[in-house]
């Protein structure tokens, strides 16, 4: 939702009215027929499954004053001529960008675009933790990255907002152009490059090519690249596609790198051009984040003091490594890092898993498939069983679906059980009815959202209090 003027709507939009336009002042926009209050005007979009348009009148029923429209479909639908303030539009979506890139070119803020093949919301949340407390910062909720996400969080923009951080998504080829020609980045943080949808756009190459997209919005002269240099076919690629200033980070700026445990929760600790940052979450994968954000934090005037005050502060969301115990077992602790999963961030994440497991303590993973890999799943699922097959510190590894099918079978050689099950209520009773006690253990949790992994704990739960586990 937002608010906009009804002359600012016709501007941005750029759109031609079915009839002339009589509602002046304040209007809000809305894309759901059941926000819309009297006075609000509606923004239908489409889907592969829904089409907004389906639900024009009801909008108009519900009170709106106005909407926008597809062209083609208005042409379609004469019945629609006696609905007040349509707004023809080749496209509702390209009509929300160009509203969202009107609105945030008013507001003017500081404009940070994160995008990257894993962890864009990870770095978007350290980048809020460093920056929040020295300017006034907003950020993209949760990960709402795609064109509707992008258009969302510009039009919330408020005056005041002196930094936006906008993270950008993709599923192909120009598509990030779209988010970055809104959004007008003055900095944009390219964190890495790996094979989260290599089954959609076939190599790393032209991964890293969607990814650099995000220059496309930035303006030369005054805009900075931030690119991870561990990674290779960004580094490359970089400088054929982008003219202006470019800042690089490396894994290797981070001195001193060792295991932190503070609070009780196991982080890292290591020293940046002497400056000492602790994160409260291990793993190299969020040192290397960090130092982008470091970057990133440098280049808009902020000490390097200054940002790792924030970054001690970062607390990961929900399913990137949230700590819950189990009700019902004694000491168990469950990390659910199962919001998504490729292979570069499945193994990051699990070898940042087993280098703080403790003595004493079981540690059973718990992985689902990772999907988008096309017909690269086989190969990259295998080599991520094999590699667990030969880590120290598992007491046990389940697995799920059909791609952990293979995942199991290439970890079989294991010196550790290797369990593999169709779904969640056979794993659930493969945790708790077999050979293995739950207790005093530590359960990983890594897929792909499709697996519904986030479901575990809920349903260990309920065995515990004697009730039936859904199927």
């Amino acid at each position: 939702m937002s608010h906009f003027s009804y002359p600012e709507l016709l501007t941005a939009s750029q759109g031609d009215a079915f009839t002339p336009p009589v509602a002046f002042g304040e209007a809000r926009l809305w894309t759901d027929t059941r926000s819309i209050q009297p006075g609000d005007f509606f923004l239908p979009l489409s889907g592969e499954r829904f089409d907004g348009h389906h639900y024009l009148e009801q909008a108009f029923e519900a009170g709106a004053v106005g909407a926008f429209v597809e062209r083609h479909q208005a042409a379609q639908n004469p019945q629609w001529q006696k609905l007040p303030n349509l707004i023809a539009v080749d496209s509702p979506v390209l009509a929300y960008l160009a509203m969202a890139r009107y609105h945030r070119e008013k507001i003017n803020p500081v404009v940070i675009a994160v995008t990257g093949s894993s962890g864009k919301t990870t770095t978007k949340e350290m980048l809020y933790a460093a920056l929040s407390p020295l300017k006034q910062t907003v950020k993209t909720e949760k990960n709402f990255n795609n064109e509707v996400g992008v258009s969302q969080t510009l039009l919330a923009l408020r005056p005041g907002t002196e930094i936006l951080i906008v993270e950008m998504g993709m599923r192909g080829l120009r598509q990030i152009c779209l988010l970055s020609e809104a959004a007008r980045p003055d900095v944009a943080i390219i964190n890495n490059i790996g094979p989260a949808h290599i089954g959609l756009l076939g190599s790393l190459e032209a991964i890293a090519q969607a990814k650099l997209e995000v220059v496309e919005g930035m303006n030369p002269a005054q805009g900075l690249l931030v690119i991870n240099q561990d990674t290779p076919h960004l580094s490359g690629l970089a400088p054929t596609l982008w003219s202006g200033k470019t800042v690089s980070y490396s894994l290797n700026e981070a001195q001193n790198l060792q295991p932190a445990l503070e609070a009780g929760v196991e982080g890292s600790r290591f020293t940046y051009g002497g400056v000492t940052v602790t994160l409260p979450v291990p793993g190299e994968h969020m040192v290397s984040n960090a130092l982008g954000v470091l970057k990133v934090g440098e280049a808009l005037g902020f000490s390097a003091a200054a940002l790792a005050s924030g970054l001690s502060q970062f607390k990961p969301e929900k399913g990137r490594g949230e700590r819950v115990m189990l009700q019902g077992y004694r000491d168990v602790c469950v990390i659910d890092d199962a919001y998504n999963a490729n292979p570069d961030s499945a193994k990051a994440s699990l070898k940042a898993f087993l280098s703080t497991v403790k003595p004493g303590k079981q540690n059973f993973l718990v992985i689902g498939g990772m999907k988008e890999l096309g017909d690269f799943s086989q190969q990259y699922h295998q080599q991520l069983g094999f590699w667990l097959a030969a880590q120290p510190h598992i007491n046990g590894l389940f697995t799920l679906g059909e791609e952990g099918q293979w995942l199991a079978d290439a970890a079989s050689s294991a010196t550790f059980p290797v369990r593999h099950a169709q779904d969640i209520p056979h794993l659930v009773r493969q945790l708790t009815e077999g050979s293995f006690t739950l207790e005093n253990a530590v359960l990983y949790l890594k897929g792909s959202r499709a697996y519904q992994l986030d479901q575990i704990p809920a349903a260990l739960e309920r065995v515990a209090l004697n009730l039936e586990v859904p199927s």
